[in-house]
């Protein structure tokens, strides 16, 4: 979890960690929740820009965390 934790603070561009932050309140005991944001964490940053402006779609379970631009 920690490493999920420092993952989602550093993705290393200032907007995609600013989309990220709320992930950082989720609920990392739910099981569902944790595979998500891991399969999440490993997207590569185009990637994450796409799923951040809507053009890809989100792992399920994270659109209440992650709203789309």
């Amino acid at each position: 979890m920690r490493r999920m934790r420092y993952r989602l603070n550093r993705q290393g561009m200032l907007e995609l960690d600013a989309w990220l932050a709320p992930l950082l309140k989720a609920d990392f005991s739910n099981p569902d929740i944790a595979a998500a944001i891991q399969m999440l964490l490993t997207c590569e940053a185009p990637d994450l820009q796409r799923m951040m402006h809507g053009e890809l779609p989100l792992p399920n379970g994270l659109e209440d965390w992650l709203a789309c631009a």
